[in-house]
């Protein structure tokens, strides 16, 4: 695996970690073929795109408990979709 890093992200911290939870990260470093600072920053975006899928789940979960909420977002939907048959990009 090829993993790079921009400057920004090349700023590292000391955290502290249960053993069990270091051994794994080093363990899947060195599957990877990255630094275990890389499989952290890995396993974080992992969190963000779960956290951010979740959510947008609740949301959905939410919009689709309301009829009426429904009803316009789904109106608006409509109007939206029309406009991808006029051509314009």
């Amino acid at each position: 695996m090829v993993f790079t890093l921009d400057n920004k992200q090349k700023n590292q911290k000391t955290v502290k970690a249960f053993e069990i939870d270091i051994a794994l990260i080093n363990e899947r470093a060195k599957g990877l073929g990255c630094s275990a600072a890389e499989v952290i920053h890995l396993m974080c975006e992992d969190l963000r795109k779960e956290s951010y899928l979740q959510e947008l789940g609740e949301s959905f979960d939410l919009l689709n408990s309301n009829a009426k909420r429904f009803a316009k977002f789904d109106a608006e939907q409509k109007v939206w979709d029309c406009t991808l048959l006029d051509g314009i990009r």
